[in-house]
């Protein structure tokens, strides 16, 4: 299985757990859509289904700290831009 197809299932698994979610009302939440992976890991029949949702669970788990390290991240320069600058614009004397 070539890493497209790899990414494939587990795409698809994570919007199982997810749709699942939002057929039973509850909670529609990272630690929830982690616990219904979690669910469906334990039910799962065979080792290459294990394998993938595990997959599927560290990449949501990831996501999470790579979002959490970009909200975090201190921007390395000021964001602040000039549109408009005090100095006199060359050639012109007038003031007003």
């Amino acid at each position: 299985m070539n890493n497209k197809e790899h990414q494939k299932i587990i795409d698809e698994l994570i919007g199982e757990a997810a749709l699942t979610l939002l057929q039973r009302s509850g909670p529609v939440n990272t630690q929830a859509l982690i616990d219904e992976l979690r669910n469906m890991h334990a039910q799962a029949s065979d080792n290459e289904q294990r394998t993938a949702i595990s997959a599927a669970i560290m990449e949501v788990r990831n996501s999470v700290t790579a979002g959490q390290k970009r909200r975090d991240k201190k921007p390395e320069r000021d964001n602040v831009h000039q549109l408009f600058s005090n100095a006199d614009t060359p050639g012109s004397s007038r003031k007003h």
